[in-house]
C-alpha cells in the first residue's frame, strides 16, 4: 500500500478516519500508479490553497466549511506566480542547483518502505548546493502569524522568530522562559494555524530521512518554509504585460523563507507516533465512534467530511456552542469547549443547563429559544436609528483577495476593490431602489482603482452634505478607504472623511457598548442585545437578519455572493464579449441587493419602534 504525505495527514486525524476512507488489507499489496500519486497530491495542494484564501481574508462573514472550488480555479493563475516566485528567489538565495514546477510529475520525490506500507512525498523546491540538500515547502498562507509570535522574559517581549540574513529562524531557547516553551508547544500543535505548516513539513522532512536510510545516503539537509512576505509592497512594475517583483522600497522580497530544520527535527518523534498510529488504524481498523476533538476542525475550512457521520446528533442550527461569542462555558473550575458538550451529550442550546449561563445575552438568547419569542429593546434601538445623520449612505464593496499583489500599492492578500454599491437614503425611509443607487464595476482585470475612488469621493462628498456613511460590518468598509487614501493621496482628504463618517449597522440591530453609553444607558443596556430571533442561530450576518424583515431573497440572484461576484469578475478574459456582459450585469445586480438589503432591514427596524 501506498500512503502520500496528505494520505498521512488526513488518516492520522482519529481513528476513525482510516476506516471510512474504507482501507482495507487487501489493499496493501496493491501498486499505486505515478497518476494515482499525483493525483492524491495535488487535491492535498488544492486544499492548502483554499486553507491559504480563508486564513487571510476578513470582511464577510463566510461558511468555512464549504470547499469552494470555483474560487480555487478562478485564483490558481495568482498561486502559480507565488511558487514560481518562490523558486526564483531560491536561486538567488541559495545559489547550487534547483528543481521546482508547477507540474507536480516533474518535482523531485522521495520514499521508503516501512511495514509494508510505502512512504510517499513530493518536494515543491529542491536546491542542492556543495555538501548539502535545502527542502523547501511552499504554502500559500503570509509570514505574519509567525512573525508576531513573540516570547516574554521578565516581562521583555522577544520575537520567536528572527531574522539572519536572508532567512527567519526558530530563536535558541534561554532556558529560562517558560513562556519561549509555550509558544514552541504552539509550533508543535498540528492544530494550531501555526502549527499545522509546520506538521505538513515535519512530515515531509520524516520521509526524507526514511529515503535517505533506505538508500544509506549522508548529507546534511535544510529544511526551509516559503511563505508570501506580508510586509511587501509592490511596486507596479511590469516586463513584457507580466508583474516583476522586485525587491521593494524598504528591501522586502515577495516571499520569506523560515528556517524550520530546528522546530521540524523536534517534531520527528511526534511524527512516528503517528505514523504508528496510522499503520493501527489501517491494519485493525475501527467504524466506532472515538471521541470528538479539534482533530474534527467543527466549523472550520479543515473540517473533516466525514463531519457528517460523527456529528449526526448535531442540528444544522441553535447548537448548544451557538451562543453569542461563544468561549465555552465554566463548570466546576472546567472551562468546556464545544467539542466538551458534543462528547458529554449537550447538543442543543436547551441542553445547556440554565445555572451554565452567566451571561445576560446567553440568558436572552433561551429565552427566545425556549419561548419561541423575539427580543426587542426599542428604547435602544429608537435611540441608535435617531443618532444616525442624514443623509445616510449605504456602502458595500465588492474586493478580490488576491494571493499576490496585483496593482501598485498592494501586499500579498490585500483586498482590492473592484466594485461598489451605493444606495443614498435622504430622509427615513426615503430611498428607491433604483433612482437612488449608483454601482462602480471594474469592466477589465486592469487598474480601474483611481476611477473607482473618483466615483467613490464624487458620490459621498460627506463634507459637504454631512451625513454617514453606513456598512455591515463597517471595519471592512473603513479598511479599504484607508488603504485607497494610501495609495491616492491627492484624494486622501474626501476619503478620510468619508471613513471618518462610517457607522455600522450592526449598532442599530446588535449593540455598541460605547455607543450607548453616550446615549445615556445604563451598563445592563449598554451590555445586552438590541433585538434577537431564535431564527439567527447565534448570528447577525445580513445572510441571518435580512429574512426577519423583508422577503428580499438571493437566491433567484445569478450571482449570489461575495464569492461568487470575485469569482465572475477574475474570470472576465476568460469570457466571450456577451457572456462578460451578463456577469457584469448579474454583478450590478448582486451588489445593490447588499445595499439595498441594508435600507430594508433599517426600515424593519424602524417599524419595530
Amino acid at each position: 500500500m501506498a500512503v502520500t504525505k496528505t494520505d498521512f495527514i488526513n488518516y492520522t486525524r482519529c481513528p476513525r478516519y482510516a476506516s471510512l476512507e474504507e482501507l482495507r488489507k487487501d489493499k496493501l499489496t496493491s501498486d499505486m500508479s505515478i497518476e494515482e500519486y499525483v493525483k492524491e497530491e495535488l487535491e492535498g495542494k488544492y486544499e492548502e490553497l483554499l486553507n491559504g484564501i480563508i486564513s487571510e481574508e476578513d470582511g464577510e462573514e463566510v461558511d468555512l466549511t464549504v470547499k469552494e472550488d470555483i474560487q480555487l480555479e478562478a485564483l490558481m493563475p495568482y498561486y502559480k506566480e507565488v511558487e514560481i516566485n518562490a523558486g526564483l528567489l531560491a536561486e538567488k538565495y541559495f545559489g547550487g542547483e534547483s528543481i521546482y514546477s508547477l507540474d507536480t510529475y516533474r518535482q523531485e520525490s522521495f520514499n521508503f518502505a516501512m511495514n509494508g506500507i510505502r512512504y510517499l512525498c513530493f518536494v515543491d523546491i529542491y536546491n542542492e548546493s556543495n555538501d548539502e540538500i535545502n527542502i523547501i515547502e511552499v504554502k500559500a498562507t503570509t509570514a505574519r502569524k509567525y512573525k508576531k509570535m513573540e516570547y516574554s522574559i521578565e516581562k521583555e517581549k522577544f520575537p520567536l522568530f528572527v531574522k539572519e540574513g536572508k532567512f527567519y529562524h526558530l530563536a535558541k531557547d534561554s532556558g529560562i522562559s517558560k513562556n519561549y516553551t509555550d509558544k514552541v508547544n504552539r509550533l508543535l500543535n498540528r492544530f494550531t494555524d501555526e502549527g499545522k505548516y509546520m506538521f505538513d513539513i515535519a512530515v515531509q522532512r520524516y520521509f526524507i530521512e526514511g529515503y535517505m536510510r533506505e538508500n544509506n545516503i549522508n548529507k546534511k539537509v535544510n529544511y526551509y518554509l516559503a511563505v508570501l512576505n506580508n510586509e511587501y509592497v509592490y511596486d507596479g512594475y511590469m516586463e513584457d504585460d507580466k508583474r516583476v517583483f522586485r525587491s521593494d522600497f524598504l528591501g522586502n522580497d515577495i516571499i520569506d523563507f523560515i528556517d524550520v530544520s530546528d522546530i521540524t527535527e523536534k517534531y520527528q518523534s511526534i511524527v512516528d507516533d503517528y505514523r504508528q498510529r496510522l499503520e493501527k488504524y489501517i491494519f485493525e481498523g475501527s467504524n466506532e465512534p472515538c471521541k470528538l476533538s479539534v482533530a474534527c476542525a467543527l466549523k472550520k475550512n479543515t473540517e473533516c467530511k466525514y463531519k457528517s457521520i460523527c456529528f449526526k446528533c448535531m442540528p444544522e442550527k441553535n447548537t448548544s456552542f451557538n451562543y453569542l461569542n461563544f468561549r465555552g462555558f465554566k463548570v466546576d473550575g472546567k472551562t468546556l469547549d464545544k467539542y466538551d458538550l458534543l462528547n458529554q451529550g449537550y447538543y442543543k442550546m436547551d441542553d445547556i443547563p440554565l445555572e451554565w449561563l452567566t451571561s445576560e445575552n446567553h440568558k436572552i438568547q433561551r429565552d427566545c429559544y425556549d419561548n419561541n419569542k423575539i427580543y426587542i429593546n426599542k428604547e435602544k434601538i429608537k435611540a441608535g436609528l435617531e443618532s444616525l445623520s442624514y443623509p445616510i449612505y449605504h456602502l458595500d464593496f465588492e474586493t478580490l483577495p488576491c494571493p499576490i499583489p496585483r496593482f501598485k500599492g498592494e501586499h500579498p492578500y490585500y483586498q482590492s476593490p473592484f466594485e461598489f454599491s451605493l444606495h443614498i437614503e435622504r430622509e427615513p425611509g426615503v430611498c428607491d431602489n433604483i433612482k437612488d443607487n449608483y454601482v462602480f464595476l471594474a469592466k477589465t482585470l486592469n487598474d480601474e482603482r483611481l476611477e473607482l475612488v473618483k466615483e467613490l469621493v464624487k458620490r459621498i462628498p460627506i463634507k459637504e452634505t454631512g451625513g454617514c456613511m453606513l456598512a455591515q460590518n463597517v471595519t471592512f468598509e473603513k479598511g479599504r478607504i484607508k488603504e485607497l487614501a494610501e495609495i491616492f493621496p491627492e484624494y486622501k482628504e474626501e476619503l478620510l472623511a468619508i471613513r471618518e463618517a462610517g457607522r455600522d449597522l450592526l449598532e442599530i440591530i446588535q449593540n455598541n457598548k460605547e455607543l450607548y453609553k453616550t446615549l445615556g444607558f445604563d451598563e445592563y443596556n449598554c451590555s445586552t442585545v438590541n433585538y434577537y430571533n431564535k431564527a439567527q442561530s447565534g448570528s447577525y450576518s445580513i445572510k441571518k437578519t435580512l429574512p426577519l424583515f423583508t422577503d428580499l431573497t438571493y437566491s433567484t440572484l445569478e450571482v449570489k455572493n461575495g464569492t461568487e461576484a470575485l469569482v465572475q469578475y477574475a474570470n472576465y478574459d476568460n469570457m466571450l464579449p456577451e457572456e462578460r456582459e451578463r456577469k457584469q450585469n448579474a454583478l450590478v445586480i448582486y451588489c445593490r441587493q447588499d445595499t439595498w438589503a441594508m435600507v430594508e432591514i433599517l426600515r424593519g427596524l424602524r417599524r419595530l419602534v
